[in-house]
């Protein structure tokens, strides 16, 4: 391993795969639905208690960007704080969707040249994205909105 390398912190685990959003993406549902499913599974989903509990390693880790994380002791609280609620909280349907999107083209441009950040905002991106993707599809998507009991 080279030296730009370790500074980025770069370095896989031997056999792991690039991230990939689409692969992630799956995982990363499945995760999340059920810790919203263990809380109830209706209305708006706790976002702040679910990044608690994929940063905390209380479940198994849906992507390496996340085990990344939890390897790196980021501290949940302030990922929250600091990644998801400024782009949730407060925020309509649209302004969700505006910040949503502009994150999905920063996590593709990042798939596209992997070494082009640090290894901490390149998993910090995708793990915010896929958060904030399926909260959106919970909220807003139609299955969403039925297991709620909103007009669709």
């Amino acid at each position: 391993m080279g030296l730009l390398e370790r500074l980025r912190g770069e370095h896989r685990e031997e056999g792991e795969q690039p991230a990939s959003l689409a692969r992630d993406a799956a995982r990363t549902r499945a995760m999340l639905t059920s810790l919203h499913a263990e809380r109830g599974g209706s209305g708006e989903p706790d976002l702040r208690s679910i990044t608690r509990d994929l940063l905390e390693g209380e479940v198994e880790a849906p992507t390496a960007d996340v085990r990344w994380l939890i390897s790196q002791e980021v501290d949940p609280g302030q990922f929250y704080e600091k990644e998801v609620a400024p782009n949730w909280e407060g925020r309509d349907e649209l302004a969700r969707a505006d910040r949503l999107d502009g994150f999905i083209e920063l996590a593709q441009t990042i798939e596209a040249s992997p070494d082009a950040l640090p290894r901490e905002m390149a998993a910090t991106v995708r793990t915010k994205v896929l958060v904030l993707a399926w909260a959106f599809d919970e909220v807003y998507g139609y299955m969403g909105r039925l297991a709620g009991g909103q007009p669709t």
